[in-house]
């Protein structure tokens, strides 16, 4: 009986693996898809970097297209390894209701709560495509305008301080409350419950997405900074102020910005 327990508790150990190991695949494919598409774009005068140039705003409808599928990797990138303490947890509760399922069940979560993110990406590419259209952004999605700089850091440092930033981050710090009060059985209802929890995310994280602006899409040393805060925010206990420090950084970087640039503005 005890060798059944055994083969039954390493069967379902070897599932769950199979999800983290899935997760972690998918973050190393984007982390170096976007990493290639930076290394492209040095080189200005190459077909590579042409299109890469193309994805950060230019052109029309294909070029849109290819905005969108470099934000929906980009936020696979940095969003999917924030989403690991939430996982863990699911995965733990879905093993207790149902073993043989329990993997399907978190795999479906993780896909609700990325779709979330995906989701985002169609906006965010909209956005760069304005802006860039409007010579606010330069080829590499970065703002040439200090008063949009400014503002888009004085936007997402008030917005860590809203009454709808605080409710959205309880959600994500809290998730097994959240995953108690919103249980649903089956794939369908893991996925469900990652979609909207995912949304919360989103609704707490956009602003800090928009600084991406500021220092420049393709910058994969901010966006690799920005997923850490963003992490950090979900796993700091709340009483540190992690969020609120965040928050006076980005306006005093924008006042700053402001300030120095007054004269030409």
């Amino acid at each position: 009986m005890r060798e059944l327990a055994a083969r039954i508790t390493s069967a379902t150990g070897s599932r769950r693996s199979a999800v983290w190991i899935g997760m972690a695949a998918i973050v190393a494919a984007s982390w170096y898809y976007l990493g290639g598409m930076g290394l492209d774009m040095v080189p200005m005068g190459s077909g590579a970097a042409a299109h890469a140039g193309m994805a950060m705003g230019g052109g029309g409808a294909d070029a849109l297209a290819a905005a969108f599928v470099m934000w929906a990797v980009m936020m696979l990138a940095m969003m999917l390894p924030t989403v690991a303490p939430s996982a863990a947890i699911f995965s733990t509760l879905a093993l207790r209701r149902d073993p043989d399922r329990a993997e399907r069940s978190t795999a479906a979560y993780v896909t609700g709560y990325t779709a979330a993110w995906i989701a985002c990406a169609g906006p965010a590419a909209l956005l760069q495509w304005g802006l860039t259209h409007a010579r606010l952004l330069d080829p590499m999605a970065q703002s040439t305008s200090a008063l949009l700089s400014a503002a888009l850091l004085v936007a997402a440092g008030v917005y860590q301080f809203t009454p709808l930033k605080r409710a959205c981050l309880s959600k994500c710090r809290s998730p097994l409350a959240y995953f108690m009060a919103r249980w649903r059985d089956g794939t369908g209802g893991a996925l469900r419950v990652g979609l909207q929890h995912g949304s919360y995310c989103v609704a707490c994280c956009w602003a800090l997405m928009a600084v991406m602006f500021v220092v420049g899409a393709m910058n994969l040393a901010w966006m690799a900074l920005l997923a850490l805060l963003v992490l950090g925010e979900k796993v700091v206990p709340a009483t540190w102020g992690f969020d609120r420090g965040i928050g006076f950084a980005l306006v005093s970087w924008g006042v700053w910005i402001a300030a120095r640039s007054w004269p030409g503005l």
